[in-house]
């Protein structure tokens, strides 16, 4: 004659098998049994919102200190449960804030008020030692950098000119943008204040911040960081 399977007792919150950790836990004179979990979860709230974790059945105040601060082996595991239990969470919770910040920033640039992004200079001219030169770009300020970056059709460039100082670099927009020269082919240039992603070199922990708190660690400033689609040519210039 079989014998029906005996059934697993469950926690009566959550529905989840209780292991022996659980079953040992007896956290209310009452006899109301329910999970490590749930318990946990019931006095982590109850800190949270400064009142007293309670017994869902009887509602009587659980006494934390007799059952994670007593000795012996039983409560020295629920002890370790608890403290692996909640370093898990913090860390769930740590990385899914990281991940949205991080989602949030993708999207931003910060404008570099030194910096300059210059559009449609001829091929021939894209030379780092030349456009420094007095007859070009030196000529609004000192050029601490030159980065140049080729068109894939291979019939203009775009240039990023890093001047030392912003009204340098300002002197230099007003001054060529939408404008012809000699040098240029006779064509007009487009040149606006450069812009970086925002988490392109920042520390990852900086993600985990307010996107106005990273444009400040960078010496930026708040009004300078932007969605990519409302940077261009005719918005970046602010003065």
């Amino acid at each position: 004659m079989s014998h029906p399977q005996e059934e697993k007792p469950c926690c009566p919150l959550c529905a989840e098998e209780m292991d022996l950790t659980d079953k040992q836990l007896h956290p209310c004179e009452c006899g109301y049994e329910i999970c490590l979990w749930c318990w946990h979860q019931i006095m982590d709230m109850a800190e949270k919102d400064e009142r007293e974790g309670r017994c869902p059945a009887c509602r009587a105040p659980y006494d934390k200190e007799n059952i994670v601060g007593s000795t012996g082996p039983r409560y020295e595991r629920l002890a370790a449960e608890l403290k692996k239990m909640k370093i898990e969470l913090n860390k769930m919770k740590i990385d899914t804030e990281a991940r949205r910040r991080k989602q949030q920033l993708s999207g931003v640039r910060v404008v570099q008020r030194n910096l300059v992004h210059i559009v449609g200079l001829p091929l021939d001219l894209a030379d780092e030692h030349l456009l420094r030169r007095r007859k070009y770009f030196g000529q609004y300020g000192k050029v601490v950098k030159v980065f140049i970056r080729r068109f894939t059709d291979n019939t203009s460039s775009n240039v990023y000119i890093t001047y030392s100082k912003e009204v340098e670099a300002i002197r230099c927009i007003q001054r060529v943008d939408g404008r012809t020269f000699l040098w240029s082919d006779g064509r007009a240039l487009r040149a606006c204040f450069g812009n970086e992603k925002v988490l392109s070199r920042m520390p990852r922990m900086c993600a985990l911040q307010q996107s106005s708190l990273c444009v400040s660690a960078r010496g930026g400033q708040v009004s300078d960081s932007q969605d990519r689609n409302s940077l261009g040519f005719n918005s970046s210039l602010k003065m």
